[in-house]
């Protein structure tokens, strides 16, 4: 068994509530579209990706560093299709009205990468985002006795 099995009772609560919140808002922010979820998370991962950040990295580091782009991974419209299996002229599509929204932009290189206004407009997302993670780190802090467990939470 792996530590999250494990810890069922305490970890899965935490999750199904979270990510029923986040998935909801999502979708409602995004217009029931759950596809453009997808793919301006495969944007956002290229735009972060994992191999590259400083373990340490907070969000607020994240947000206020300048130099964001040694971080970046190119990524351009076949790339999103083949990663997500949405097909290439849905995607295309859908990044097509992103970039109208400014969520998204075509960078010098003609790579996908965030827009001016992605960050703003959807900082709420990014906010219950980060509101899930808390919760799941949470739970795996209570889990390992690092914590004490709040009466009620789930």
């Amino acid at each position: 068994m792996n530590f999250a099995s494990e810890n069922f009772g305490l970890i899965w609560p935490r999750h199904v509530d979270g990510f029923i919140t986040l998935l909801t808002s999502l979708r409602k922010a995004f217009g029931g579209d759950l596809d453009s979820v997808l793919i301006l998370a495969v944007i956002g991962s290229a735009a972060l990706p994992r191999l590259k950040l400083p373990p340490g990295l907070s969000y607020e580091e994240f947000v206020d560093g300048g130099d964001r782009d040694r971080f970046r991974s190119p990524l351009n419209t076949n790339s999103v299709a083949e990663i997500t299996g949405i097909p290439r002229e849905s995607v295309r599509r859908k990044l097509k009205a992103m970039e109208a929204r400014q969520w998204i932009q075509r960078g010098p290189d003609g790579y996908w990468e965030i827009g001016p206004n992605g960050p703003s407009d959807l900082q709420p997302m990014t906010d219950l985002s980060l509101a899930y993670l808390s919760g799941i780190a949470e739970a795996i802090e209570i889990a390992k006795g690092r914590k004490p467990p709040v009466r009620g939470a789930g």
